[in-house]
């Protein structure tokens, strides 16, 4: 399905040409790539227009998090390799497939093309060294625009022994008419500083502007100073240079803090955003911003023009629908068959579930009660009582660091991404004992930041406990003269029933590391030294369960409760 977004301004006569292909947050989604492959091929005329002229740039603009969990290992067909590993060879794979279409469409005459990229946080969830060598080694420039270069030693490193990582990029298109007229195209790329919160310890030599353990939820103007002001300098530099240069901003930070930028730096002509997997199109003052989705769902086109005078247009935008994309002749694509030798005994049919239940994967996993998240704690924690510590009561997931859902004939690429939303490193588990009152403030604290952004603040499953999320709003609100502890419920191993939590009781939990880890809410700081860690992590425990089992899931009524009401 092809959406035009805007449409260009009437300009009689146009003389350099910007054609920028765009997607963000893919999240290592590999098999989908030859889709979006042929969804490029399908619409190539309308996403690259004069491809082949002087006055044309091609861009393809990667806004963070294509890759995902790098250092995680699983493959059954290369097991020696990573998920970084992979993930990279598909970026090199698709930079030459799209250059490839570039090439077709200028009819094999010279070509203008070149590959940009902003980190995402998850492509440093491997830490600093990973990147820097995706950076170093791939035929992209990446663009480090809030990067304070001065607290980052292996960056000043790494762009001492490679140019094509920089602060930001300027291309000069050609005029198509006037030999003495150059049109300049800045793009600049800036990533979510927030790395205490999201990769926390794991960025070592690399230091962002206005770095925090806080959740960009919670990030205002006044706590990104830093970042705009790095934005500021570059542009204002440019466009002292360029008064009539346009300016890209790669922003993997989300919507509402693009605006802030946008608001301090006006002379941005469009922003390119990722990381909250919005799909949406504004305007701002002179300053549209594109939301570029997640999980190869979407890409958009955005076809810009500068007239005879050199003056920028308003850039037409086309959003295109990988899931609609007409298939015709995709199995004998080169793309797919090189997955397919690639991925030969992962992508076997290797789960059963009972009756062909599917546990379901979506983001409302994220605020509601989900089969799939009540499958996941039960069977981690039936497999850390059974063989590690037998008096665990409950599991704690928090839903984020779930990625996919789990059906009949699921293969192993399925299994490696379930637990995909989090690092190898980040994803210990550890154990230790709560009263009944710490464990419903924790789930209470937990709710309430939930209820006050849902898909952001991602919400915390348990495995037999039961949270009454619409009470807990209800009582925020004023709309209940309940208690919170009365909104939390405890299964009774006799009865198997739920039942009111005992406030003095003490419960013994087991919960993510990277959680009990988090300063910026009341209760991980106040209890994290009750914990030990149980040296194993979320994504083993399930596989151990899954081999356990034969890979044969049984569905219980267990798992079809509600849990979260």
């Amino acid at each position: 399905m092809i959406t035009r977004i805007n449409t260009t301004s009437n300009t009689a006569f146009k003389a350099g040409y910007l054609n920028v292909l765009a997607t963000a947050d893919n999240h290592g989604k590999i098999m989908e790539l030859p889709k979006v492959i042929k969804s490029i091929e399908n619409n190539a005329g309308s996403i690259f227009p004069k491809a082949g002229n002087k006055s044309t740039l091609n861009l393809f603009s990667i806004v963070g998090d294509w890759f995902i969990n790098p250092s995680k290992q699983g493959f059954i067909t290369n097991p020696e390799l990573t998920n970084g590993d992979m993930q990279k060879w598909a970026l090199l794979r698709t930079i030459d497939n799209i250059k490839a279409i570039v090439q077709k469409q200028a009819q094999n005459s010279k070509f203008n093309f070149a590959t940009v990229y902003a980190m995402g946080n998850h492509c440093l969830d491997a830490g600093t060294d990973f990147v820097l060598n995706v950076m170093k080694t791939c035929p992209i420039k990446s663009l480090i625009t809030n990067v304070n270069i001065d607290k980052s030693d292996k960056v000043k490193k790494a762009m001492a022994d490679s140019d094509n990582i920089v602060k930001s990029v300027v291309y000069e298109i050609p005029d198509d008419k006037k030999s003495d007229l150059i049109h300049k195209v800045m793009v600049l790329g800036i990533t979510i500083p927030s790395m205490g919160y999201y990769n926390p310890g794991l960025c070592k030599g690399l230091e962002f502007y206005d770095d925090s353990d806080q959740k960009d939820t919670t990030l205002t103007e006044e706590k990104l100073q830093g970042t705009i002001n790095s934005v500021r300098e570059q542009v204002e530099a440019f466009k002292k240079e360029n008064p009539k240069g346009a300016v890209i901003l790669m922003s993997h930070m989300g919507e509402s803090l693009a605006e802030i930028i946008i608001k301090n730096v006006p002379d941005i002509d469009h922003v390119l955003n990722g990381h909250d997997h919005k799909t949406t199109q504004k305007t701002i003052g002179k300053t549209t911003i594109s939301s570029l989705g997640k999980d190869n769902e979407i890409i958009k086109a955005l076809n810009c023009k500068f007239d005879d005078d050199g003056n920028f247009s308003v850039p037409s935008l086309t959003q295109y629908d990988i899931n609609r994309t007409l298939l015709d002749g995709i199995d004998e694509h080169p793309f797919q068959i090189a997955l397919k030798a690639r991925f030969a005994n992962d992508t076997k049919p290797l789960i059963e579930i009972n009756d062909g239940f599917k546990l379901a994967y979506g983001d409302e996993i994220r605020y509601q009660n989900s089969y799939l998240m009540n499958f996941l704690t039960s069977a981690i924690k039936e497999e850390i009582v059974k063989n590690i510590d037998s008096d665990v009561y409950t599991v704690g997931l928090l839903s984020s660091i779930v990625r996919c859902g789990i059906e009949n004939g699921a293969d192993n690429l399925t299994v490696m991404k379930i637990f995909d939303g989090i690092s190898k490193e980040l994803a210990g588990l550890e154990s230790g004992y709560v009263k009944g009152e710490d464990l419903t403030g924790l789930i209470v604290e937990n709710v309430i930041d939930n209820l006050a952004n849902k898909s952001r603040n991602t919400l915390l499953h348990w495995s037999d406990v039961q949270v009454n999320r619409s009470l807990i709003k209800d009582i925020q609100n004023g709309n209940s003269n309940a208690q919170y502890y009365e909104a939390i419920r405890v299964r009774n191993p006799k009865t198997q029933d739920f039942e009111p939590i005992d406030m003095s009781k003490d419960y013994k939990i087991a919960i993510g590391s990277k959680y009990l880890l988090k300063n910026s809410i009341k209760y991980p700081p106040k209890i994290r030294n009750n914990f030990s860690k149980i040296n194993v992590t979320y994504d083993e425990m399930f596989r151990k369960y899954l081999e356990n089992n034969n890979y044969k899931l049984t569905i219980t009524e267990n798992t079809k409760e509600k849990r979260i009401l």
